[in-house]
Formats: structure tokens, C-alpha cells, sequence
């Protein structure tokens, strides 16, 4: 026989858990768009588990002289940090450019501190692709940049700053790819 005054609390407990993880997901989707002199690019990602995100990327630049687009995907992991907004993880990013084409797997992260400015956050972000980690004409490559965000609603921010990517291909000099003042915003849901 069933006891149902034990399966209650249980039902109770797992329902809340099921509303909570359910509201953590719809909130967990961002969409971000920026542009720079002569670039654009979207971004997507999406919370998976509490502290693991998953993204999806494109930029197009013309910064080089010649049209560059690269397309990325990426899996970081965000611990909970009293005060820093932190990610470490990897990023695949396929670059289709005039000087070759090909990818590679990028380690890095971002980090973001809040500033005395209400609702104003600093940081930066950085990947770094080795030469054992790439494909195609790739050699190695990478891109950093500093932003400052500013809280325009619940989930919703505009920011600005400095982007450079650089690239190393296969029996080429290295090129500069994009570099300058980058202006976007970003959507959560």
C-alpha cells in the first residue's frame, strides 16, 4: 500500500525544483548585435545548466582590407562569483577570409566587475588559438577586447569598446583582421 502522505512532500519538492530549473532556461537566453568602422556581428547564447552556457557567434569585417567572416560556437563554464562576471571555456571559430581559410579551437574567457557608477560594469574578454589546436590555413590566432556596460533594464545592456583579432595562416604573415571601437547591445530573455 502507498503511502500518499510521504509522496506529497516529494511531488511538492520536485514540481518547485521543475518550476525553478524551467525559469532559470527562460531566462537564460541572450541575443547581442555590435558593430565597429568597418564590422558587425550577432551573438546568441543560451544557459544549459546553471553554470554552463552555449553560443553561437558571426562577425564580418572588413578592417583588413579584404572581407573576413568568422563564424563561432562556444561552450563556457560561469561558477557564481560574489562581485565578478566570470566565464572560462572553449571557442571554435571558422575564419573564411581572403588570406586562407580555416579554424581552430580557442581557450579564454571573459571577466566583468561591477564600478562605483550604478548599474555600470568593466571588463574584458580574450581567446587565444595555439597552432596544435587548428585547421585549414590557420595557424594560430586571437582576439581580446575591454568593454564598459551600462544596465539598461532587467537582462538588457548596452556597451562599448575595443575589439582586436589577429590571425597567423599558413606560409603568410600574420594579419590584423579587425581592431577599433565596437558599439552593441545585448537582449536576455
Amino acid at each position: 500500500m502507498i503511502n500518499r502522505s510521504r509522496i506529497k512532500p516529494w511531488g511538492f519538492a520536485l514540481a518547485t525544483a521543475t518550476f525553478v530549473f524551467a525559469s532559470q532556461q527562460a531566462m537564460a537566453l541572450s541575443v547581442s548585435a555590435n558593430g565597429g568602422d568597418e564590422s558587425f556581428g550577432v551573438e546568441a547564447s543560451q544557459t544549459i545548466f546553471p553554470t554552463l552556457r552555449a553560443g553561437v557567434g558571426y562577425l564580418n569585417t572588413d578592417d583588413s582590407g579584404h572581407n573576413a567572416k568568422a563564424y563561432s560556437g562556444s561552450l563556457m563554464f560561469t561558477p557564481w562569483l560574489p562581485g565578478i562576471d566570470l566565464s572560462v571555456g572553449g571557442r571554435y571559430q571558422y575564419q573564411d577570409t581572403y588570406y586562407g581559410n580555416g579554424g581552430g579551437l580557442g581557450l579564454g574567457g571573459s571577466a566583468f566587475v561591477d564600478t562605483p557608477i550604478p548599474l555600470t560594469s568593466i571588463g574584458g574578454y580574450g581567446f587565444y588559438t595555439p597552432e596544435g589546436l587548428t585547421s585549414g590555413d590557420v595557424e594560430k590566432s586571437y582576439e581580446y577586447g575591454a568593454q564598459a556596460r551600462v544596465n539598461i533594464i532587467s537582462q538588457t545592456y548596452v556597451y562599448g569598446g575595443y575589439r582586436y583579432m589577429r590571425t597567423d595562416f599558413d606560409n603568410d604573415n600574420g594579419h590584423t583582421l579587425d581592431s577599433g571601437p565596437v558599439l552593441g547591445v545585448s537582449v536576455g530573455f
